[in-house]
Order: C-alpha cells, then sequence, then structure tokens
C-alpha cells in the first residue's frame, strides 16, 4: 500500500517538475530575455528583440523585431535586421534534458557587411566565427573554470530543420582612403539545411551563403585569412559550393 502511495507521490512530483519547466520556458518574458541574453553572448554582440509571441498549436514561439549589432570590436551599427524568427519546439526532449527544436525559421531583412580597416568584416568578428581562435591560457584560471561548468551543464541545442531568407545585403568598406559602397539583392528564400547544431553553425551558414551571393572572389582574401583558422570550414565551403536546398 505504502509502495503504491509511494509511487504516487513520486509520479506527481516529477509531473509537477516537468509541467513547471514548461510553464517557464514557454513564458514570453522569460523567453524574450534568455534569448537576448544567450545570443549577445554566443555572438559577442548586442542583441535587441521587440517581442516574443507563443505559438502553441506548434508548440513554439515567434520572436518579432530581432536586431544583432556589430561586434564589440566595431563601431556600434546594426549588422542585421530580422523581423521575425519563428520556432517549434521538440517538447518530449526537454524531459529528457535535452534542448531540441524542431524547426526554426526566419527572414532577415537586411544584412549590413562592413570592412573596416586593421579589423576586417564585421561578420567575420561574430564570436562562433572565430572560437579556434579563443586561447584559455591568455584566460586567468577562475575564468576559464567557469567557462568549462557552463559547457558541461548547458545542454547542446540541436536543430533538426533550419529555413531562412536573406533579402539585402549592404557593403560598407571603410579599409581604404575613401568609403565604398555596394548593395546586392540576395534574393535568397527558403534555403534549408538539417541537423543544425546551435547558434555556431547557423552562423557560419548565413554567412557563407551572403559571402556567396556578394561574389566569392570578391571576398576571398578576408575568407582565406579566416578560414585558416576556424573549424567550420567545412560548413562554410559546403554552403560556397551550394550545399543549401532551396
Amino acid at each position: 500500500m505504502f509502495q503504491g502511495l509511494f509511487k504516487f507521490i513520486g509520479g506527481l512530483i516529477r509531473f509537477v517538475f516537468f509541467l513547471v519547466i514548461f510553464i517557464v520556458i514557454f513564458h514570453t518574458w522569460v523567453i524574450k530575455q534568455a534569448l537576448t541574453f544567450s545570443l549577445s553572448y554566443q555572438l559577442g554582440a548586442d542583441v535587441s528583440i521587440q517581442s516574443v509571441k507563443m505559438d502553441w498549436k506548434n508548440t513554439g514561439f515567434e520572436v518579432q523585431g530581432l536586431e544583432i549589432g556589430n561586434p564589440y570590436s566595431f563601431p556600434r551599427g546594426t549588422l542585421a535586421d530580422i523581423p521575425l524568427v519563428i520556432v517549434s519546439v521538440d517538447v518530449p526532449s526537454l524531459t529528457k534534458g535535452k534542448l531540441r527544436l524542431k524547426t526554426v525559421g526566419f527572414d532577415l531583412r537586411e544584412l549590413q557587411v562592413m570592412n573596416a580597416a586593421q579589423k576586417g568584416l564585421n561578420v567575420l568578428a561574430l564570436k562562433p566565427m572565430h572560437k579556434a581562435d579563443e586561447n584559455p591560457a591568455g584566460d586567468s584560471a577562475t575564468r576559464e573554470a567557469v567557462r568549462r561548468q557552463i559547457r558541461k551543464y548547458t545542454p547542446e541545442l540541436m536543430i533538426e530543420e533550419l529555413i531562412f531568407s536573406i533579402g539585402d545585403i549592404s557593403y560598407l568598406d571603410m579599409s581604404g582612403p575613401s568609403l565604398k559602397q555596394n548593395k546586392f539583392h540576395a534574393g535568397i528564400r527558403g534555403a534549408t539545411y538539417y541537423n543544425i547544431r546551435g547558434a555556431d553553425d547557423i552562423t557560419a551558414i548565413v554567412v557563407a551563403e551572403a559571402m556567396k551571393k556578394m561574389g566569392f572572389g570578391y571576398l576571398q582574401t578576408q575568407f582565406q585569412g579566416y578560414a585558416k583558422k576556424t573549424s567550420l570550414l567545412g560548413k562554410l565551403m559546403e554552403a560556397l559550393r551550394g550545399g543549401a536546398s532551396n
């Protein structure tokens, strides 16, 4: 009798625990704050979000008015203007301690690429694009220990399907004696990738697609300098060869 009662109580506690997790995760304010902080940390740039709207039908949410600023080492300004992001969450994976998204889709209205003197391209200065360059030896032991703990307890984000569009790409060259500006209409609609690992892969793929539309030869010097240092080169090259299915 008592064994059955204890099993019932244990099951009830687990149910309440997962219900609390579900409510917390699907609270719009919590999602907005978590996304803003997480993206800013992962990208190494300021991030702002206008609002978050729940999509209960698809067990997901919409992010409206997402803006990503230039990396911190560059002049202040907007790097990416993304009016809408749609996210569909694999809820059962949460109960297993995993964070899996069924679909992530976004519309990148304008990407503003900047080439600054002695800094290079702003898109290549985003944190995911030079993680291979990070030198833990240059950090304090305490900071590296904290970094390891964060990686240990943060569940890896997996995205089953990534779908995105890119409208326009503005290019500002500040590396010479005079400013040069150019604008490209990317016209990318519904580019699709599968089995993506979080912000790192998304960043590499979007940058590669943008560079392809701008003309790989046009940016070959900057790209080669980056390619020697990054572990994401394979994904970039795959995208530049037309790895996406449209």
